[in-house]
């Protein structure tokens, strides 16, 4: 425990003297158990519910670290729920990206957390007539950390919580809720530490790399939007922020052709994509070229994008 608030400061204090603290978003915790532990030792939790306690546990960790503002989970689901996409005035099944809610949010990561594995270790002793078990429960907690602007895996580390215990004849323990929480809370302390040193080094090299905003619509709105093979949300997709330079952007819709296209951003950009269906008559075909004024290709037509700058898009 020693180590881990020498490093907590350490950490703590590195940030501070290169950036402001780190706005961060918790999405959710999973369970990854393969297995349920010995039934006295921690085999009477359910880890699924365990790991719907590990959002706020490890917020927990995060609220009470001076490098991180820890944006409330509860307003993440809010823009998820507001961005989700409506065809002709209904819900699509299909959920956007908890990215734009996250840039909605001014969020510099997203963490992600699971619990690896929930398990017990055995090891019998029998000795001049005496016998005895030594049990060890063992935590495993995964966090992994996710740039806000383009989804990249930032860093991905683990932790562990564990307990040794000896059972005799005479002496049985048994685990209760709160104890095998603590080891959660344990496998987090060590966990986290690695997450950071990761942000730090994020933090310092994103310093100076630019971004830019961009803007994306469609004629068939609500169309799903991928940029470098990351859902970042859908269509009309308002101030996404992506790093300046070359990116490839997919738009996609069921019933429709999808447009993938390589553009190099270099000031705040807006796409506009006329939207083709899979099967179209002559005259559809027609109307659509018209529309967008841009060639196609009769037999395996590939719809084009109207690319312009925002400031070439405000001017009159």
């Amino acid at each position: 425990m020693r180590q881990f608030w020498t490093t907590f400061f350490v950490i703590a204090g590195a940030i501070a003297a290169t950036a402001a603290p780190l706005r961060v978003a918790v999405l959710d915790f999973a369970d990854q158990t393969g297995q349920r532990s010995d039934e006295k030792l921690g085999g009477r939790v359910a880890p699924g519910a365990m790991a719907e306690k590990g959002v706020f546990l490890l917020g927990k960790q995060l609220a009470n670290n001076p490098a991180y503002v820890l944006i409330d989970r509860r307003d993440l689901i809010e823009q998820v729920e507001k961005l989700k996409p409506k065809d002709m005035g209904e819900k699509t099944p299909t959920k956007p990206s908890f990215i734009h809610a996250a840039q909605i949010l001014r969020a510099d990561a997203i963490l992600r957390g699971s619990i690896l594995s929930l398990s017990t270790g055995k090891q019998k002793i029998n000795q001049g007539g005496y016998a005895s078990e030594l049990n060890t429960l063992t935590v495993r907690i995964g966090i992994e950390a996710l740039d806000a602007k383009d989804g990249a895996v930032i860093a991905v580390a683990d932790g562990k919580g564990e307990r040794t215990f000896r059972q005799t004849e005479n002496v049985q323990t048994e685990l209760s809720e709160d104890d095998v929480i603590a080891l959660v809370e344990e496998g987090l302390q060590t966990a986290l530490p690695k997450v950071s040193q990761a942000l730090i080094a994020r933090a310092k090299e994103v310093q100076s790399r630019p971004t830019v905003k961009l803007a994306v619509k469609t004629d068939a709105d609500p169309a799903l939007i991928e940029i470098d093979g990351v859902l970042v949300g859908s269509s009309p997709l308002e101030n996404f922020e992506v790093y300046k330079g070359d990116h490839v952007i997919t738009i996609g819709k069921p019933g429709y052709q999808d447009i993938t296209k390589r553009i190099l951003f270099e000031k705040d950009t807006s796409v506009t994509a006329p939207m083709f269906k899979t099967q179209l008559n002559a005259d559809q075909i027609k109307e659509i070229l018209e529309k967008s004024r841009l060639n196609g290709f009769f037999g395996n037509i590939e719809p084009g994008l109207i690319i312009n700058t925002i400031d070439d898009r405000a001017k009159p």
